[in-house]
């Protein structure tokens, strides 16, 4: 057996036994310079490059443009004829820090014990201004993987907490090691209206007035720390606190506080903090913001969006039957598509107001994102306003305009490459490239058709029941067991192979006699998805199961007897 194919089978066999070594260890480089030939450069700074090439040397964009010479020794990437984008910066995000278990010892209000409530330890209020990104960093957080097959590069990620979490980092969505992601520290304080469990601030308000105090409190702290740096003759020596400390960038002017604002209301409220204390603020995770765009515009906010949309509403056929409802059913129903497509449209909104934004994506599943940028744009965002949202404008907000958001020559290697322009129906991103490591991704299979050839409806095969199969790695087997429940062509189910725990399959879909569904594992922190396409001949399987970049593999499998 070959050495690939060695390397292919000693992969599968790691997923399923879950040996704990991270898939990034798995394929090392054997050359740090990459020439993508023949390609659509979109550079995000004006129109497109065709038949480009771009170089990469040991990270970094060596050279992007036509009749370029391909250095001697360079992997030539199979991009022919790909579009290529600059990598997305997720504007806010806690990508690489993996959530804290949940404590589930006492309810949200009760109160802990042997604490004041009054005057509680600054860790159990939530007041964490000092916490650093780089302190909770984990290259094995799953969520890292998730975006990057998505094209997302490059995040500012802020830590996870409740009222002050604390500072947010610029990190590069790959990496061996924690310190290698870092591209920029300390670049924000995060701040949400987020109260404390039975201990102060417990209240919004509680919240809001905490701030402040804490504010102020670190504004008499800076001067005192000015005046004795100045002259300290006749001086206290000024009291160490790190939490106050950690304000003095944003009293400087140095630092934006990032305030999570969502509703309406939050930002009232933050705008109306930042009005009375004057400090640099940027507004995030928006989700109604239309209601103050023309304040935001006027105060020249920054200002971040959130990709978290509601659930999508289709909308009625004209042949669809009308069922009779009365008038203030009928007023219901209006206000909840006005509001429903203010949310779509938030993003055009402020793009028709010359107000500049960002893209965040805490709070949207993964599988949500590409469907909600397309679901944006459709409600009147225009390509190349979404490309500047997820490139160019995070780049600029961060600081970081001199290493992302861009294709150009001398900045860091964070590319997309996908076989179609990237916001068309049908498109794949086919490799991902962040800090000049490659990713490979396949094309996802089509499915088979609802419909015969004669256009009448496929019967769905019977598939309920217990099933053994193989998985065939060359050189190597692994058994396992499938036990699926079916309604018509709905399915669900559980699988379970001898090195693993038994899970629940997703997506599962029965289209004819075709069966396909997926199973997420998680090595190290990192989610693996094999996804499974099996065809149904009676009591019989076959069919093959994906590894991503990594192959796919032969399945097969009977029935067991009643």
């Amino acid at each position: 057996m070959n050495k690939y194919l060695s390397t292919l089978a000693a992969l599968l066999l790691l997923v399923l036994n879950m040996q704990a070594q991270s898939i990034d260890d798995i394929l090392k480089p054997v050359t740090r310079t990459y020439a993508l030939k023949n390609v659509v450069v979109v550079p995000g700074t004006g129109g497109m490059i065709e038949g480009a090439t771009v170089i990469i040397k040991n990270g970094l964009i060596h050279a992007v443009g036509k009749d370029i010479d391909i250095p001697a020794g360079a992997q030539v990437l199979e991009t022919d004829s790909m579009y290529v984008y600059p990598g997305f910066i997720d504007a806010l995000s806690h990508v690489g820090i993996p959530a804290p278990k949940q404590d589930n010892s006492r309810s949200r209000f009760s109160r802990p014990q042997g604490v004041d409530p009054g005057n509680p330890p600054r860790e159990l209020a939530g007041v964490m201004p000092d916490a650093k990104t780089v302190d909770k960093l984990s290259v094995k957080d799953s969520e890292i993987a998730a975006l990057r097959k998505l094209g997302f590069t490059a995040a500012h990620s802020v830590p996870r907490g409740m009222m002050l979490p604390g500072k947010g980092a610029v990190i590069v969505l790959a990496g061996e090691t924690e310190r290698d992601m870092i591209i920029m520290e300390d670049v924000s304080m995060f701040m949400q209206f987020a109260n404390a469990r039975g201990v102060f601030p417990s209240t919004l308000m509680g919240v809001t007035d905490k701030f402040k105090e804490l504010y102020k409190q670190a504004m008499q702290l800076h001067a005192h720390h000015k005046a004795f740096k100045n002259n300290p003759a006749g001086m206290t020596r000024p009291e160490n606190d790190p939490a106050l400390e950690a304000f003095f960038p944003v009293i400087e002017g140095e630092q934006h506080i990032y305030f999570h604002t969502p509703g309406v209301k939050d930002l009232y409220r933050a705008m109306n903090i930042q009005k009375e204390l004057g400090f640099k603020m940027v507004l995030t995770n928006v989700k109604q913001g239309w209601y103050l765009a023309d304040q935001i515009k006027g105060q020249s906010m920054p200002l971040i969006l959130s990709l978290d949309l509601p659930k999508e509403i289709k909308e009625k056929k004209e042949d669809d039957k009308e069922e009779e409802v009365d008038e203030e059913v009928q007023m219901l129903t209006k206000r909840k598509m006005e509001a429903y497509n203010n949310h779509l449209g938030q993003a055009a909104a402020m793009a028709s107001k010359d107000i500049p934004f960002s893209i965040a994506t805490v709070g949207t599943k993964a599988k949500d994102i590409r469907g909600n940028l397309n679901r944006m744009i459709k409600a009147g965002l225009s390509e190349e306003q979404m490309l500047a949202a997820l490139t160019t404008e995070p780049a600029k907000l961060l600081g970081v305009s001199d290493l992302l958001g861009t294709v150009e020559k001398g900045k860091i290697a964070n590319l997309v490459i996908t076989d179609k322009p990237y916001f068309e129906e049908k498109s794949n991103i086919r490799m991902v490239i962040a800090d000049g490591h490659v990713f490979k991704y396949d094309a996802p299979k089509k499915k088979a058709k609802k419909t015969g050839a004669d256009g009448e409806a496929v019967e769905a095969a019977a598939v309920a029941g217990d099933w053994t199969f193989t998985i065939d790695v060359p050189g190597q087997t692994t058994d396992g067991t499938l036990t699926l429940s079916q309604d018509g062509s709905e399915v669900s189910g559980k699988m379970k192979t001898s090195q693993t725990p038994e899970k629940d399959i997703e997506g599962a879909e029965l289209i004819g006699n075709t069966l396909t569904f997926s199973i997420t594992t998680d090595i190290q922190g990192q989610a693996i998805t094999l996804e499974f396409e099996l065809e149904i001949d009676g009591d019989k399987l076959d069919g093959d199961v994906s590894v991503g970049e990594f192959g796919s593999f032969e399945v097969t499998g009977s029935k067991k007897p009643n």
